[in-house]
């Protein structure tokens, strides 16, 4: 107990009635940090592995919108790659005629497009038009999608 100067008891520093100073607290009602990092009680099993089943819940979801992620980055870039494919046999085309247009586009589209389809000839306006396609998932080809994509490039004749 705490008194004052006219013998009048003071409240104690921990707010509790009949604390020592300096005693140490119980465990149960102290948050260190690795108890808010782990979470629960002490002796509490009845929540043992509820973070695993969240996991295993949340996993596949986040594996699908990772996936999806990646295709469409790789559409993206494949849209890039057929377009510049299609502009390299365009430009042949308009200063050589159609017969090397297809040649070279296919030597401009990288490895994993080889399965492109090229094909090229003469436009409505006296020029030439050069189409890449391919079809679309890239990656994950065994989806039964059937998407192409397509990019065209005409070239007036110079």
């Amino acid at each position: 107990m705490n008194a004052g100067p006219a013998g009048r008891r003071r409240p104690s520093r921990t707010g509790r009635p009949g604390a020592r100073r300096g005693a140490a607290r119980p465990a149960s009602g102290r948050r260190g940090p690795l108890r808010l990092l782990f979470g629960g009680h002490p002796g509490r099993d009845g929540d043992r592995g509820g973070p695993l089943l969240e996991f295993a819940a949340v996993f596949p979801v986040l594996l699908l919108v990772a996936a999806l992620a990646v295709e469409a980055f790789l559409a993206f870039v494949a849209a890039e790659r057929l377009e510049s494919a299609a502009r390299a046999g365009a430009r042949v085309a308009g200063a050589e005629q159609p017969e090397g247009a297809e040649a070279a586009a296919r030597r401009a589209l990288p490895p994993w497009l080889d399965e492109a389809a090229v094909t090229s000839g003469g436009n409505d306006h006296e020029g030439f038009y050069v189409e890449v396609s391919h079809p679309l998932p890239i990656v994950f080809s065994s989806v039964g999608l059937d998407l192409t994509l397509t990019r065209r490039v005409d070239m007036p004749d110079v």
